[in-house]
């Protein structure tokens, strides 16, 4: 339910955008020619810049898009937060991989192998045209 909720959001707050994610599997909007892969996370208190955007992937990923948007939802689906997006070839060049089971300084564990890249070093939605 987050990832539905994560992609209304981005489709709504990006005017004359259209949602393909029912009928192609590498990208859920198009928005000026552009592919766009929305990302969300559930979550119980509003997104700080330390928390991590991911995309869950294996090590060899190629993925077939222009754009990603990370958003946050809240547990109880009533809010939503587009915390950013990165333009696909900057978040490969940027995010660091990490393994199921790795652990960072905070010691939170690693549920699922991806890229994972600090909110702080997006992009504000209102830079993106």
């Amino acid at each position: 339910m987050a990832g539905y909720l994560g992609e209304i959001a981005v489709q709504n707050y990006l005017k004359r955008s259209k949602y393909v994610g029912d009928s192609v599997y590498t990208h859920d909007i198009e928005y000026k020619k552009r592919k766009i892969e929305v990302k969300s996370k559930s979550c119980a208190t509003p997104p700080k810049p330390h928390y991590s955007a991911s995309v869950n992937c294996k090590k060899q990923f190629m993925p077939d898009n222009d754009v990603y948007f990370f958003t946050r939802v809240r547990k109880d689906f009533m809010v939503v937060w587009i915390v950013g997006w990165l333009p696909t070839t900057k978040l490969l060049k940027e995010a660091e991989y990490k393994q199921r089971g790795d652990k960072d300084t905070d010691g939170f564990v690693y549920k699922t192998s991806g890229l994972h890249i600090d909110i702080g070093d997006l992009k504000s939605p209102t830079l993106f045209q």
